[in-house]
């Protein structure tokens, strides 16, 4: 088959609604963008039929950045020297909470490093803290990551900590990926969970009933088909379990970071990133822009190359911000930049719901 029948053959099964196996996906880094966009806005629509897009307004709390990962790619956490070490009080987390409260926000994310000093129980009091000042904010937080090493700490299962964060009033989890091929993680993540652990917890968060996401950090030193198997790993995880929400890909920032010989991804890649992903990740229902590291000028063309949603008017965020990518956004830009899409725009929950339409 020439080439040519062949990407016939692959227009032919994405319009048509079909799966697209790893190879077929990868050849689609080849297309004209303008072409790749046709079709990813045609599978948004096929999913995600109402012409709207979505945003929440959250805050991120990072509340320790210490962490015994000391990944490569990240420049958020604690260096001697360097970085200064930083830890929270439950006082100071429910004070940032109780502004979001103020705001009209409705979700906060709880993260943090991989501080040897947190035991399980005080991951419990912190849930438990906040639910109890703030029993409507819904608690979308922690990690994959986190709870691997909650478990490490407490000598306790992965299955049995996901229980106690849900039984204190977790919500929900984040499902942080980075991403999962070994290859890279041995490389720049060698201290932190693995891309079957990643699973793992995916798996417990599903046999408790908890919803999750997943995400794509590119742009590592990883080869096409390594994307192409992190992006198989999340459609086989979203297959058994159904509780991946949204999927979000996002640039590696080199700057700060100990990869800095390593050049940034160009927007033309992250848009055709989004586009692959939404074509490819059949089974899940919402891709995110992320204008948060992308810029949200790439976020709002990444609108019409299939993405549905913004994700959050962040209030807070220390770890992207540590790279020198230092970007901020209020509700009237979202809401602007969306309608210039030709697109309604419309707030939403942590389940999607949509509260306020613009």
């Amino acid at each position: 088959m020439t080439s040519r029948a062949q990407s016939a053959s692959l227009e032919d099964k994405i319009y048509g609604c079909q799966r697209i196996n790893n190879s077929e996906a990868a050849s689609l880094f080849d297309w004209r963008l303008t072409a790749l966009g046709r079709a990813a806005d045609f599978r948004r629509r096929a999913v995600v039929p109402e012409q709207h897009v979505g945003f929440i307004l959250d805050r991120i709390i990072n509340f320790t950045n210490v962490c015994r990962a000391e990944c490569a790619f990240c420049a958020y956490h604690a260096r001697a020297g360097r970085v200064a070490a930083y830890r929270l009080s439950t006082d100071d987390i429910c004070a940032r909470v109780q502004e979001l409260a103020e705001a009209g926000g409705t979700q906060v994310m709880l993260q943090g490093g991989l501080d040897p000093e947190y035991g399980l129980n005080d991951y419990l009091e912190m849930v438990k803290a906040v639910k109890t000042r703030f029993p409507d904010i819904w608690l979308h937080s922690f990690s994959p990551a986190e709870i691997v090493h909650m478990a490490e700490q407490s000598g306790k299962s992965i299955d049995a900590v996901i229980m106690a964060l849900k039984d204190a009033g977790l919500d929900s989890v984040p499902g942080a990926s980075d991403l999962l091929v070994d290859r890279i993680r041995d490389k720049v993540s060698p201290r932190k969970l693995s891309a079957a652990q990643w699973c793992d917890v995916m798996e417990g968060l599903h046999a408790h009933g908890m919803k999750s996401s997943a995400t794509m950090t590119y742009g590592m030193g990883e080869t096409i088909a390594e994307r192409m198997e992190h992006l198989d790993t999340v459609r086989r995880v979203q297959d058994r379990t159904g509780i991946i929400q949204a999927f979000i890909p996002w640039s590696f920032s080199p700057a700060q970071t100990r990869m800095p010989d390593i050049s940034a991804a160009d927007g033309i890649d992250y848009l055709k990133t989004v586009a692959i992903s939404r074509i490819y990740l059949d089974n899940v229902e919402h891709i995110q822009a992320g204008w948060l590291t992308e810029g949200l000028k790439p976020a709002q063309i990444a609108l019409a190359m299939g993405a549905d949603d913004m994700g959050g008017v962040l209030m807070e965020e220390t770890v992207v911000k540590a790279t020198g990518v230092r970007r901020t956004a209020h509700m009237e830009q979202f809401i602007d930049l969306i309608r210039n899409t030709g697109r309604a725009a419309v707030q939403r929950d942590s389940q999607y719901r949509i509260i306020k339409r613009f």
